[in-house]
């Protein structure tokens, strides 16, 4: 590969990439180096490093001293130790359209101060949420890692859930303060709506199954502030590999850590004085907003841009299509999701948010076709079976109130994310419930499909939170599947665009 001989990034590399002032890639403020640890992050994957970690860089730049991260992931790997040969830089590439013209930002990102693996550091985890400095908890788990675990217990190490494993550092942090100087921030930014107050009550629930003291329980009320979020930018994480050696000879140095992005990005977070003290705000990036109600951003957000990735990835996948731009360049799936998000998407929306709904729709699709970014639809897949629910169900049931007929794109892309996980080969938590599930269904039968349809959307309603009533879209969900079944996917596609 090339590049393989160049420097590799490392905080002497940047110091002496300092004195030499480049003029393509902003560096960070030396005092961020040596900046306090104040923000204890559950998960490492390549969204936080291009949204959280940005914006809390932005901040230290401007004067808004936030500190910096400690990263934790679930257990080690060659991220991790390329963080630590990489003293935790990393360089975030930012390209994309503003304005209809053509833009790349390039920055050594040096927020996080760390990594730690849950797996074999849980102790310096512990460690770190006992210090009174650390002030903000932020976590990404996906949408399905916010559920108890059945077997955890308060002394694991760690738990095997992320609400045990918050509880259990939680516990530790008010044991060890008496409850005194110990308030925290918890900002998740997990796609659920009211992730926040979600996250609060699955651990007042796991507080209640372990028999925490009360005093644990108005501690937890009064001193631990929740957020909730609405997060917005598409982060596409490492370049692919024929294009990284490239991408290290245009920065002269190697990255093993490079992570790619699109310049927009939106923060919506509705949330209480002590967050707003604590953590980057609108003096570090336009970007980010402070809300006293984030409803109207997270039902644009989660329903035209969510829903759509979620139906476009399902339905590209199916058809061998691998980015996001391949798929909404494609004549015919481009049309059936540009249909689906303006004559079902906006139309289940509330009155009067019509006229800026069309907006960020268009500006949605823009982003899409972007030249500069390879979103790949398998990670956008990755816990699809969760993610329809949170994504689709609220817009199938806003549109079947408003308009009394049910809105049969968005059950093609529900059908197509059922035969996604039958057919291929996607990360998701629920898998192997759903393959036996496939496994018992009569394809020849459909009464038998009828029924599985009906069983996993009841499942789905579950996992994601989000009601959905089986009996009035299980119907055409089945038709949908035999018609592909008889006809192939891309003929029974075309009916509906």
């Amino acid at each position: 590969m090339r590049g393989q001989s160049l420097p590799a990034l490392s905080q002497s590399f940047l110091d002496g990439l300092r004195k030499r002032n480049p003029t393509n890639i902003e560096l960070p403020t030396s005092d961020l180096l040596s900046a306090p640890e104040t923000i204890l992050q559950i998960g490492s994957g390549s969204f936080l490093k291009g949204f959280v970690e940005d914006f809390v860089q932005l901040a230290n730049v401007a004067g808004e001293p936030v500190g910096r991260v400690i990263s934790v992931q679930r257990r080690s790997d060659h991220r991790s130790a390329a963080s630590l040969r990489q003293d935790g830089l990393y360089t975030l590439i930012l390209r994309g359209l503003e304005n209809g013209q053509a833009v790349e930002r390039k920055r050594i990102i040096a927020s996080i101060s760390r990594p730690l693996s849950a797996d074999t550091e849980w102790n310096e985890v512990i460690a770190m949420a006992l210090q009174p400095s650390t002030r903000v908890i932020v976590s990404n788990v996906t949408e399905s890692g916010l559920a108890l675990g059945a077997s955890d217990t308060p002394n694991d190490q760690p738990p095997v859930s992320f609400p045990g494993k918050l509880t259990q550092l939680l516990r530790e942090r008010w044991q060890s303060s008496g409850g005194r100087d110990a308030d925290i921030a918890v900002v998740p930014c997990e796609l659920v709506e009211n992730n926040g107050s979600i996250l609060r009550k699955l651990i007042d629930e796991q507080a209640r199954r372990w028999n925490l003291p009360a005093a644990f329980s108005d501690w937890l009320r009064s001193s631990v502030h929740f957020a909730n979020t609405l997060v917005d930018r598409i982060v596409v994480g490492p370049p692919p590999p024929e294009k990284l050696g490239a991408e290290w000879q245009a920065l002269g140095y190697r990255d093993d850590l490079i992570v790619c992005a699109e310049p927009f990005a939106l923060f919506v977070l509705e949330a209480d004085e002590f967050v707003r003290q604590h953590f980057p705000n609108d003096k570090a990036s336009p970007s980010i907003r402070f809300v006293d109600d984030l409803t109207p951003y997270r039902v644009r957000k989660i329903q035209i841009l969510n829903g759509s990735h979620t139906m476009l990835a399902g339905i590209g996948r199916l058809l061998g299509l691998r980015t996001v731009r391949e798929a909404i360049d494609d004549p015919q799936l481009g049309k059936f999701v540009d249909s689906a998000i303006f004559q079902e998407v906006i139309p289940a929306t509330e009155l009067g948010e019509e006229v800026e709904s069309r907006f960020y729709a268009r500006e949605i699709m823009a982003r899409f076709r972007s030249p500069f970014i390879e979103h790949s639809l398998v990670s956008i897949c990755s816990n699809c079976s969760t993610k329809v629910g949170a994504r689709l169900f609220p817009t199938i049931r806003s549109f079947m109130e408003r308009h009394e007929v049910v809105p049969r794109r968005l059950l093609f892309g529900v059908a197509a994310v059922m035969l996604l996980l039958r057919d291929s080969d996607v990360e998701d938590a629920h898998l192997p419930l759903i393959r036996g599930m496939w496994a018992r269904v009569d394809d020849q039968s459909p009464d038998s499909i009828f029924a599985f349809v009906q069983r996993i959307l009841a499942k789905q309603v579950e996992w994601s939170r989000e009601d959905i009533d089986p009996r009035a879209i299980a119907p055409e969900i089945a038709s949908f599947l035999l018609k592909i079944r008889d006809q192939g996917l891309r003929a029974t596609l075309e009916s509906y665009v």
